[in-house]
């Protein structure tokens, strides 16, 4: 690739060798990448990753279908009923911090 390249992976984590892409970030083979996607994950919390340079990080949301929006507005709809009734335990598809995602 060309120093003025940028790689991006949506696919598979396993398309792009995790040392391939630290170095070339670290030593500027490339100017930079965006990977929604990584071999190991959940990303753990110490992953070399997190500090590369110009690397973006997106939340594994690259893979999506024409009924996304729709289903996503009607979790979001039930959620925030719940919430306004005080019943925050019963929330659905809450963040897991413990497990990183």
């Amino acid at each position: 690739m060309k120093k003025t390249a940028y790689l991006v992976n949506v696919g598979r984590g396993e398309l792009v060798q995790d040392a391939a892409i630290i170095a070339a970030l670290r030593e500027g083979w490339i100017a930079g990448a965006a990977l929604d996607v990584f071999a190991t994950e959940p990303l753990p919390r110490n992953s070399v990753f997190w500090n590369l340079p110009g690397l973006l990080i997106t939340p594994h949301y690259a893979g999506t279908y024409p009924e996304h929006v729709a289903r996503a507005t009607t979790l979001f709809l039930e959620n925030l009923k719940l919430f306004l009734k005080g019943k925050r335990s019963r929330l659905k598809n809450l963040v897991n911090k413990a497990l990183g995602y």
